[in-house]
């Protein structure tokens, strides 16, 4: 019951992140660079872990020695640099190639589950397919723009893939002996000061922000941010790394059908066929679990 509910969490989390882009595409509307917006997140996101843990369960403060190795990859790598290689990937190619290449993560994940001795059926790698072309038609990854695609910009859309896997993999690691509090603590904390230069840089352009702006960058931190990462890190206890890695396609499909709903976009006959296969991906991945 414990992993049929944490894969449901997934599910949860994964359409919330849909929403990032929506409240992003506003907020660059009033002219905030996306670094300076990722800084916000884990600044406000981690203060506010921060002051909960301090005031009502300081036990959530502590953390074996042995263990800060781990938290600073968690921080450093798998929240910092992996949402800074998002950035200048989608900066150096567009939003569709970005997304396609992070969501090779679950193939890297899959990777590491055969040497954490965790079975691998020909079901799930033949799931994990369908749901990574799945979402490149949900993306439109057929448009001609991956022909000029920039080298660069691919590069680190595969290095923010590998970061994500560690990201997933490192959490639920540390998930066996921390709370999901203490990780989101840990990671944004470590996260929040490796970025916070960018905010003092920033601060001649931060004071003109206007108020639906603010209201934005605290919308993000708190929903898709804070709240989001929090049920993420505590289903990750509950469920398999293959499995778990792949239900998160259900993001860029929630981000598809928001956009084609809020934004008037365009939704094409090929973006219905990859939502298809996403969800025959998924279907196939627990068809076991349903009989």
């Amino acid at each position: 019951m414990k992993s049929s509910y944490g894969y449901a969490l997934i599910v949860l989390v994964s359409a919330i992140w849909g929403t990032l882009g929506i409240f992003g595409k506003f907020a660059f509307h009033y002219g905030i660079d996306p670094v300076t917006l990722i800084a916000f997140r884990v600044v406000i996101s981690s203060t506010t872990v921060l002051v909960f843990a301090t005031v009502f369960k300081k036990r959530l403060l502590s953390v074996g020695r042995h263990d800060l190795p781990k938290l600073l990859v968690l921080g450093l790598f798998g929240v910092a640099l992996q949402r800074i290689t998002y950035f200048y990937a989608i900066d150096l190619t567009t939003v569709t190639i970005a997304a396609v290449l992070f969501y090779t993560y679950p193939f890297f994940v899959a990777i590491y589950s055969v040497f954490a001795k965790e079975k691998i059926t020909f079901p799930t790698i033949f799931a994990i397919v369908l749901a990574f072309t799945g979402v490149a038609f949900v993306v439109k990854a057929y448009e001609s723009s991956w022909l000029s695609a920039n080298l660069l910009g691919v590069t680190f859309g595969f290095i923010c893939g590998v970061l994500f896997a560690v990201y997933f993999i490192s959490t639920k690691k540390l998930r066996e002996r921390y709370a999901n509090w203490t990780l989101l603590l840990y990671g944004e904390g470590i996260a929040a000061l490796a970025l916070a230069p960018e905010l003092l840089f920033s601060i001649p352009k931060i004071i003109n922000y206007p108020m639906q702006l603010w209201l934005l960058i605290l919308i993000i931190a708190f929903f898709p941010s804070l709240s989001a990462y929090l049920i993420f890190s505590y289903a990750l206890k509950h469920v398999e790394y293959s499995k778990g890695s792949i239900l998160s396609v259900v993001e860029p499909s929630t981000a598809a059908i928001l956009s084609a709903t809020i934004f008037g976009e365009n939704f094409e006959p090929l973006q219905m066929v990859g939502l298809i296969l996403i969800l025959i991906g998924i279907i196939l991945l627990f068809y076991r679990r349903l009989r």
